[in-house]
């Protein structure tokens, strides 16, 4: 009993720290329509820092980790996503996710950002 504990306390995919920051969405779709199966239900949001204190600490995370699988919680649901960096756009991040939610202009979702090992 006490190795399958230490197995599982000491696996990276369960110790990997998440840093929860919330966003303010600043554009969103609705589901795309396609003749391919896996692109029906696709959805995007353009975000940003919530508080400006968060500017920076975004920002730097969209660079070190473009492309990154997330979660995001919206009115206390949790959802998974990929989260880009738009190089031209400091600072702003686009969620591209398959899930059933659409927030709206000015929602504030949390974002739980993984950390780095």
């Amino acid at each position: 009993m006490c190795i399958i504990t230490f197995f599982f306390a000491s696996s990276s995919g369960f110790c990997q720290e998440k840093m929860r920051l919330p966003c303010e969405v600043m554009e969103s779709s609705d589901s795309f329509k396609s003749s391919s199966a896996k692109l029906n239900g696709v959805r995007y949001l353009l975000l940003h820092h919530a508080n400006s204190a968060d500017r920076e600490t975004l920002s730097k995370w969209l660079k070190d980790h473009s492309e990154t699988e997330v979660t995001f919680v919206f009115e206390g649901n949790e959802y998974k996503g990929i989260l880009c960096r738009l190089a031209h756009c400091f600072g702003r991040g686009l969620l591209v996710y398959a899930a059933d939610v659409s927030p709206i202009k000015r929602d504030i979702i949390d974002v739980l950002l993984p950390q780095s090992p």
